[in-house]
């Protein structure tokens, strides 16, 4: 429970604790899908897979806005007070939505708010190597404290809860302090490494395999005979898993972890047992935030503009998202749960390749920024 404190403190004089909460809010955001999938579908009666719709347009455009913002827009804290006002509202409404068409469109509202607010913070990370860890670390730890009750207000109360919930958590950014002085990223002119490229490529097909899955796996734990209290404590021992990976140092290949995602992904589609949904999610979670902030680095230590970069693959990892449950409501509307998984280990292994490739290619090499 130290770790939360420990974030912000460590964080006071890089990320500052509105970016913090813009993170953790935006986290939550997305972290609430699987919970809210099953009870969308069973409100607006709708089929699950189309259901899944919502995720495809929240995260759509969250994509759509990291990319223009790491091109367009200077680090500002009046853009985190706009966006965070943006997804209060469309939250908010969301949770009075009296149609299914009428909700997704305000999950793209939502989608573009985090956007703005997920960039922000990314941005400055990289340009302050020190808290590029912390900020990882960040998401997961919201996760945690934050899917109990999650799963409780989804379970106990409706969607609606849930919502209200969201739109709660958003405020706390647009009011703690925040620091953009000397973070005002300049458009650079300098050829993008080509190398960078294919791992933005591979951060993509790395959220689009993981994403066509992870979303469903709270109706997966339903399936299997749990309970709305354990899948919601397995998500937050997911999220642990996370940032205990994300706060770990080293510099070596993302590659192997992302293969560890696929063995985690393999064992909840071939093994349907509550306890082993247990530890595939636990794994799941811990290689992800060791695997994603190694490749970020990578591309921030190829990158004459960092925040430029920080965009392109945020922008990459949204669209992979955004694809990613639209091919999984595909799958499981003609399959089950195991064609999935067939389909989510063969994406992820295929991005652990081209990880690992890029690693090769660069051996020996200097980077551009060395100078």
């Amino acid at each position: 429970m130290q770790g939360p404190t420990r974030i912000y403190l460590s964080l006071r004089h890089h990320a500052d604790a509105g970016l913090v909460a813009a993170i953790a809010a935006s986290t939550l955001l997305f972290a609430a899908t699987p919970f809210l999938l099953p009870e969308i579908a069973s409100e607006y009666g709708v089929q699950l897979g189309i259901a899944g719709l919502v995720s495809t347009a929240q995260v759509g455009t969250f994509a759509v806005v990291v990319f223009v913002a790491g091109r367009t827009l200077r680090t500002r804290r009046r853009y985190l007070i706009v966006a965070t006002t943006i997804m209060f509202a469309a939250n908010l409404a969301s949770a009075f939505a009296p149609t299914f068409p009428i909700l997704v469109a305000l999950r793209v509202l939502a989608g573009g708010a985090a956007g703005i607010m997920v960039w922000l913070g990314w941005a400055k990370a990289m340009r302050v190597g020190a808290s590029l860890r912390n900020v990882a670390a960040t998401g997961p730890a919201a996760v945690f404290l934050g899917a109990p009750i999650i799963g409780w207000f989804a379970s106990s109360y409706g969607i609606d809860a849930v919502f209200i919930f969201l739109a709660v958590i958003a405020l706390p950014a647009a009011v703690l302090p925040v620091e953009f002085a000397g973070f005002k990223p300049k458009r650079s002119h300098a050829g993008v490494s080509r190398s960078n490229v294919v791992l933005v490529v591979a951060l993509g097909l790395l959220t689009l395999a993981g994403s066509a899955m992870f979303v469903y796996t709270a109706s997966l734990g339903q399936d299997i005979g749990m309970g709305a209290t354990a899948i919601s404590l397995t998500f937050s021992a997911n999220a642990l898993a996370g940032f205990i990976g994300a706060q770990l140092k080293g510099k070596g290949s993302a590659a192997p972890w992302i293969a560890v995602i696929a063995v985690g992904a393999a064992t909840l589609g071939f093994v349907p047992e509550a306890a082993v949904f247990v530890v595939g999610m636990t794994l799941w979670g811990f290689a992800f935030w060791i695997a994603t902030p190694r490749v970020m680095s990578s591309i921030a230590d190829w990158s004459p503009a960092p925040e430029d970069r920080v965009g392109d693959a945020q922008s990459a990892m949204a669209v992979g998202r955004a694809i990613g449950p639209a091919i999984g409501g595909l799958v499981l509307v003609s399959g089950s749960f195991s064609d999935l998984a067939i389909w989510s280990v063969s994406g992820l292994l295929l991005s652990a390749v081209v990880v690992l490739l890029v690693d090769l290619y660069r051996r020996g090499k200097t980077s551009p920024t060395a100078d």
